[in-house]
C-alpha cells in the first residue's frame, strides 16, 4: 500500500483545477454514458488502448512516462477491456504488450456517469504488468474537487463491480461531512 500512496499523493497533486470550460457537459445520446477515464503509467507507455463495442470504438491514451492521465470521457454504451500497451523500445522500435488475456473489462452505462477503477501499468523495459485497481474513494475524492457538476447532474455506478453499494454510501456520507450534517 505503501508504494502506491506517495505516485497517488502526486497524481492528486498534478491535476488541474476546475475550469469554467470544465463545467460544461457534454450532450449523451440514449446510448452514451461518462466514464471516468483513470491511468497511472510507472515507466513508459507510448499508447494504452481502450477496446470498445463496435466497429471503431476503440480509444488510446498517451504517452505517458511515469504519469497519470484524468479525465471524464463520453463513451457508447457497453462492455469495455483495455487491449495493449504501445512501448516505443528504440528510436523507431515500438513493443506490444497485449492485455486482452487479463480481466481488465469494465461496463458503460447509458446516461450514467461510470467508474471504472484505476488502471495501473507498470513496465521496466522488458517486463510490464497491468491490472485495474478498485480506488474509489480516491477517484470520488478527484471528482468532488475537480469535476463536481458531473457528480451534481450525473448518477454514479460502478462499472467493475455493478452490485457494490460502497459508491453510493461514499457519495451520500462525504455530501454530510462536507455540509456539516
Amino acid at each position: 500500500m505503501k508504494k502506491f500512496a506517495l505516485p497517488f499523493l502526486l497524481f492528486l497533486a498534478a491535476l488541474p483545477l476546475t475550469s469554467n470550460a470544465a463545467k460544461q457537459l457534454p450532450q449523451l445520446e440514449k446510448d452514451e454514458g461518462l466514464a471516468i477515464i483513470a491511468i497511472y503509467s510507472k515507466g513508459y507507455a507510448e499508447k494504452i488502448k481502450l477496446d470498445g463495442p463496435g466497429f471503431g470504438n476503440d480509444q488510446s491514451y498517451g504517452p505517458l512516462l511515469n504519469a497519470q492521465h484524468f479525465e471524464v470521457q463520453k463513451l457508447k454504451a457497453g462492455k469495455y477491456k483495455w487491449e495493449k500497451v504501445i512501448e516505443k523500445v528504440g528510436e523507431s522500435l515500438r513493443r506490444t504488450s497485449d492485455l486482452s488475456n487479463l480481466n481488465l473489462g469494465f461496463e458503460i452505462v447509458p446516461g450514467k456517469l461510470n467508474y471504472i477503477g484505476l488502471l495501473m501499468f507498470e513496465s521496466n523495459g522488458s517486463t510490464y504488468s497491468a491490472k485495474v485497481l478498485n480506488r474509489t474513494s480516491i477517484i470520488l475524492s478527484i471528482m468532488k474537487q475537480d469535476f463536481p457538476h458531473y457528480l451534481k447532474n450525473y448518477s454514479v455506478v460502478n462499472g467493475i463491480y455493478p452490485d457494490d453499494q460502497y459508491i453510493e454510501y461514499f457519495l451520500n456520507n462525504s455530501q454530510k461531512t462536507t455540509t456539516g450534517e
